[in-house]
């Protein structure tokens, strides 16, 4: 009896540190990455602190809020689309009721296989944006043709 209950608890123990590997968790920088945008001020071209930024994302079934920070902020990462679409389209304000600036980001997408526990990843090549429509965005202007981390601004939205 003394045998099977130290055998128990070893197996025990045995199966709790054994059950960890790299392939059940997938790392922060591993996954498909955002769009990392910041601002600049359009006539001295210098980056800007927004007191307030509103974003809106369509993935295809209509705008979905994705940003609504109402406290200062220098960036924002957006998710883009992960289907199969060219591009995503982006609403910008600076108030919830306001968000009328469109910017449509085109791009073509590359699939890669990261681990069990990732999936697959989509990164983004030849990124580009049009500003469809200003106000209060007036300008986008373009830093990245890739979207493959999140650690680099991929575009500047100049107000």
């Amino acid at each position: 009896m003394k045998f099977l209950k130290i055998f128990l608890i070893s197996l025990f123990l045995f199966s709790l540190f054994s059950c960890g590997s790299d392939d059940d968790i997938c790392l922060s920088g591993e996954a498909t990455p955002r769009m990392k945008l910041k601002f600049k001020t359009k006539a001295t071209g210098k980056l800007k602190t927004m007191d307030s930024i509103f974003v809106n994302v369509d993935y295809g079934n209509g705008s979905v809020a994705v940003i609504a920070a109402k406290t200062k902020t220098d960036s924002v990462f957006i998710p883009l689309r992960v289907d199969d679409a060219l591009f995503t389209k982006i609403y910008v304000g600076l108030s919830k009721a306001a968000v009328t600036s469109e910017v449509k980001v085109n791009y073509t997408t590359k699939s890669e296989y990261v681990s069990p526990a990732c999936g697959i990843k989509k990164n983004y090549e030849n990124v580009s944006a049009v500003l469809e429509v200003p106000n209060p965005v007036l300008e986008v202007e373009q830093n990245q043709t890739q979207i493959t981390d999140e650690f680099k601004t991929h575009f500047f939205l100049l107000f």
